[in-house]
């Protein structure tokens, strides 16, 4: 009697709440075991990347993680590996199992030796690959691996369609006089490594104003530093910043050092190591060293505003880009953590001022004031209200209409402020892959706050193959 008492509630659930949804037969594996814990947080971006794609093009395919392997994979065709670069033997044995009955294994972006000799394929995308290469890349494998499960000819028309509807968005659009229209170059290296001016050429027929261009951090430069150690890009190509400069001359488009401050991307074990013998690198709040740097500790700061000298007396840049300026999130917190890096932000404001009195200072900032004051210490409002900066750019990367249009509300208030705001978009940032028709929908929220301008993050095969030629139909035409 019991049983059949239970087992009618249950079909009576089942009824009036629906059928549980069957399990895709398709997993896109977000790495958090087998991946060291400080490269978790971007695995999970790629991973969420990965399932977006496929969910905007119509395949159905479940997130899942790797911490119980045999459990996610079970019932499935095919799994989609993001960055399973340390595995455990467990999920080893759990990935022979999968693919001994059946299932097909693609590793995307980086995978150890021994997931590529289980999964008998080689990892064939790249972080820097366009998201159409992603997209074409992901559906390719769906389509060959798992019939049924990806219709190719539905989707080549929505895709005719979509362009020309870009297409037609582009052209509606009108130019503004004087609006800033800069791009982050993350690599320092530009689009083609060695060919500064083939850079340039695709920067000033899409309507580029400004370059944010990543020289230099506490533990490289691209530069001919003698405070910062040379990186090996400087020994493969040369001076980068000499370079981009000479290839600039003559475009119109001004060259903003990109300066990386108190975080320690990009250096190598040996400086890593150095950074914590003398107390520069901060712990987490488990006691873990980070890669983020001490904004208090007053040989660091030296360094940094040494460098900055340095780099602004021997190159004529138009400008000084600040980035993480600001506290690590994860870390405890002295007293005086805003003042720390107000401070600091206002010694570069003078040595620039001193050294080359027309160059802009402009920050890269966090985007929802007031809550980075408690995280990370950055009071950017302040720092253009008191004139220590000519441009802030907040890093308002986000999908969702709504989430953008209220930032951008609130960063342009009062109208006084937003003339010295340039709104930061993340095009193809971790936390946001956005289509043209987003870009141009941000780009006109933003102009409707008043700010100066945009910058796009960041300059990439998908910036230059799906967004800027949709851009310069209109919002980015010469006139």
């Amino acid at each position: 009697m019991c049983f059949a008492r239970c087992a009618l509630i249950l079909f009576s659930l089942v009824f009036c709440i629906g059928a549980v949804p069957a399990r895709s037969r398709i997993a896109v594996v977000k790495a958090e075991v087998a991946v060291p814990a400080s490269e978790r947080a971007y695995a999970a971006s790629l991973a969420d990347g990965t399932a977006r794609i496929l969910a905007r093009n119509g395949v159905k395919a479940d997130l899942v993680s790797d911490a119980y392997l045999d459990t996610a994979l079970a019932g499935r065709d095919l799994a989609f590996l993001v960055t399973c670069t340390k595995p455990t033997p467990a999920q080893v044995a759990a990935l022979a199992r999968f693919r001994g009955r059946g299932g097909k294994i693609r590793p995307l972006y980086s995978a150890s030796q021994q997931v590529v000799s289980v999964a008998g394929a080689q990892p064939a995308l790249k972080v820097r690959d366009s998201e159409d290469a992603k997209e074409r890349h992901l559906l390719h494998v769906v389509g060959a691996t798992v019939p049924g499960a990806w219709d190719r000819k539905s989707w080549e028309r929505k895709r005719k369609v979509m362009l020309a509807a870009a297409s037609t968005l582009g052209r509606s659009q009108r130019p503004r006089p004087g609006e800033i229209h800069a791009v982050w170059e993350h690599s320092g290296l530009g689009l083609y490594p060695g060919d500064w001016p083939r850079t340039f050429r695709v920067l000033r027929a899409n309507g580029i104003t400004d370059l944010f261009v990543n020289v230099s951090g506490a533990g490289f430069a691209h530069y001919a530093s003698s405070v910062l150690p040379r990186s090996k890009e400087y020994a493969r190509y040369g001076d980068q910043l000499a370079a981009c400069l000479a290839a600039a001359r003559g475009t119109g488009i001004r060259v903003h050092a990109w300066v990386i401050c108190f975080n320690a991307t990009r250096a190598d074990s040996a400086y890593m190591l150095a950074f914590q013998k003398k107390g520069w690198r901060l712990k987490n709040k488990q006691g873990t060293l980070t890669e983020y740097l001490d904004p208090s500790n007053p040989d660091l700061r030296w360094r940094m505003l040494k460098s900055i000298d340095e780099l602004a007396r021997a190159y004529p840049v138009a400008g000084v880009h600040l980035d993480f300026v600001r506290w690590y999130e994860g870390a405890a917190k002295p007293a005086g953590a805003v003042r720390n890096v107000t401070t600091f932000v206002e010694s570069v404001r003078k040595r620039l001022r001193a050294v080359r009195p027309g160059a802009w200072l402009t920050v890269a900032v966090l985007a929802d004031h007031p809550s980075c004051l408690a995280s990370v210490g950055q009071d950017w409002p302040a720092w253009i209200d008191a004139g220590l900066v000519d441009y802030a750019v907040p890093m308002n990367y986000v999908e969702k209409r709504a989430r953008y249009a209220a930032l951008v509300a609130k960063q342009g208030n009062p109208k006084a402020r937003a003339r010295h705001v340039i709104g930061g978009i993340g095009v193809t940032a971790n936390e946001s892959k956005l289509s043209a028709a987003q870009v141009v929908e941000q780009i006109n929220l933003a102009r409707g706050a008043g700010f100066a301008g945009v910058a796009l993050f960041d300059l990439d095969d998908t910036l230059v193959e799906s967004i800027l030629p949709v851009l310069r139909l209109g919002l980015f035409r010469s006139r």
